[in-house]
């Protein structure tokens, strides 16, 4: 390995990434600052920005779902590449969950051309670089077994993940490992007694992924108090207006929140619900369930894994189950030991610690 003094790491993340803010987002500057607490050097680049001239030990890029952001630099990359996948299953919401006639078009299409035809449209309206051209000669399949036959490790924050991703595939690098995401300390610094908490609120991108129309009605069958945490979707503004006028004078829209507000709200809130199509690790309800919320969560996707019996986990497509998981977690106070399970389980700190040994591991190869 290098003998360095410091370890110089460049992340490499979606062009955009602070404007139209997402778990990722998150991700990314939580794993930045504390690779800096144990001093790593970092730098942050978006994926329209050069990576000549600059000097790093580790190129780590986040989201294999989206390989058109890497695919333009693959040809340039002359030190060892990490991956953390974040790899999200969009085919259910795509052909069950989208408008009419999107929905039937995406059916008939299947799975990578869905992807395809989305990134190409993300070309068109200039939110994808140009450079990005050889993703749209191979496809997106083949893009993403490209960029994992060029990985030297590839990181997931489940064991799910990593087997969704391996049935995808049906590739993976010699070296994966798995790493949980941490949650940041400030929510679990305080707690509210249950009966001064009520409602339900659900932190989010507003847009169809994430499911806020069903979470509209199953709140109002439940006449419960309803928040909306997040900005919308850059791409789903008919789905916003679509939320808006099935929200009634029961619910809030609070829009981004810094994270000392966001504690507030969560104190202020019993239950935290993402009724999403799918979700990898679901960050928020992780910070909620730190901030001693009851968790309602898709039974789509990792979460499963990640929450154990400390989640009522709910199906997207069907409203009764949602609301009757909303109603049981209104009624029943979260377990006495959840906060300590997470505070065990995702810290921020052993995670980067964790990461920094993937890092030395890739270096010594």
């Amino acid at each position: 390995m290098s003998k360095k003094k410091y370890l110089k790491v460049l992340i490499l993340i979606r062009k955009g990434y602070r404007e139209h803010i997402g778990g990722d987002t998150i991700q990314v500057l939580k794993t930045a600052e504390y690779l800096r607490k144990f001093r790593v050097s970092v730098e942050i680049i978006e994926s329209d920005e050069a990576l000549s001239g600059r000097r790093y030990d580790i190129l780590h890029f986040f989201n294999l779902g989206r390989p058109y952001d890497l695919y333009p630099y693959l040809s340039s990359i002359r030190s060892p590449l990490v991956i953390s996948s974040l790899f999200v299953d969009y085919r259910e919401y795509d052909v069950r969950g989208r408008f009419w006639p999107m929905r039937d078009i995406m059916a008939f299409v299947g799975r990578d051309n869905a992807e395809y035809l989305k990134a190409s449209a993300k070309m068109l309206l200039g939110q994808l670089p140009y450079s990005a051209w050889q993703y749209l000669i191979d496809g997106h399949k083949k893009a993403i077994r490209k960029i994992l036959q060029n990985a030297d490790c590839l990181i997931t924050a489940t064991g799910s993940e990593l087997e969704r991703i391996y049935n995808y595939c049906n590739l993976l690098p010699a070296f994966t490992d798995v790493v949980p995401l941490g949650i940041d300390p400030i929510f679990f610094t305080k707690d509210t007694p249950w009966h001064r908490r009520k409602g339900i609120m659900s932190v989010g991108r507003i847009e169809g992924l994430k499911n806020q129309a069903k979470l509209i009605k199953a709140a109002g069958k439940l006449d419960a108090p309803l928040t909306l945490v997040g900005k919308p979707g850059k791409n789903s503004l008919l789905y916003n207006w679509y939320v808006h006028w099935l929200a009634g004078d029961r619910v809030t829209f609070a829009g981004h929140v810094r994270p000392e507000k966001l504690l507030d709200l969560y104190l202020e809130h019993r239950v935290h619900a993402q009724p999403s199509w799918f979700e990898t690790t679901g960050l928020a309800s992780l910070e909620a369930a730190a901030s001693g919320c009851r968790i309602v969560v898709t039974n789509r996707g990792d979460t499963a894994e990640v929450f154990g019996v400390y989640a009522l986990y709910c199906d997207p497509v069907n409203l009764l189950d949602i609301t009757e998981n909303l109603m049981l977690a209104l009624e029943t106070p979260p377990a006495a030991e959840q906060r300590d399970y997470f505070y065990e389980n995702n810290s921020w700190e052993k995670s980067t610690k964790k990461l920094i040994e993937v890092y030395r591991r890739v270096l010594d190869k």
